[in-house]
């Protein structure tokens, strides 16, 4: 479906119309805005190496904040600013255990359709 032009005429506003539709059929999470709001801050989420290295962190064992910190090595400031995102995608969820904030993965999202072991 990917034609190559090699006489470039820019679509008038119709045709531009019909691709958008097009574009609807196949990509469907476009016609559904908080489908689509939550797949962006999903790959956001996903989008940074340090955050891949939390998820890696937490694929293999519940974490607080300052053990993050240690094994990363970052400023808690800037741990905490990955954790966010990681929360806003969906990715991680925290829960209280006394005086500790302790984050763990989300277990329905399939993660590994996202990132591969072999890259």
């Amino acid at each position: 479906m990917n034609h190559v032009k090699t006489d470039w005429l820019p679509k008038n506003d119709n045709e531009m119309n019909d691709v958008i539709k097009q574009s609807l059929t196949v990509l469907p999470v476009l016609n559904n805005e908080e489908g689509l709001r939550n797949k962006a801050l999903l790959l956001k989420a996903l989008g940074d190496e340090t955050r891949l290295r939390i998820i890696g962190i937490l694929k293999v064992q519940d974490s607080c904040l300052c053990e993050l910190v240690s094994g990363l090595v970052i400023p808690a400031s800037t741990l905490t600013h990955h954790l966010q995102i990681l929360e806003r995608g969906g990715v991680i969820q925290s829960r209280k255990e006394k005086k500790f904030t302790i984050f763990s993965i989300v277990h329905d999202k399939n993660l590994d359709l996202y990132i591969s072991q072999n890259s």
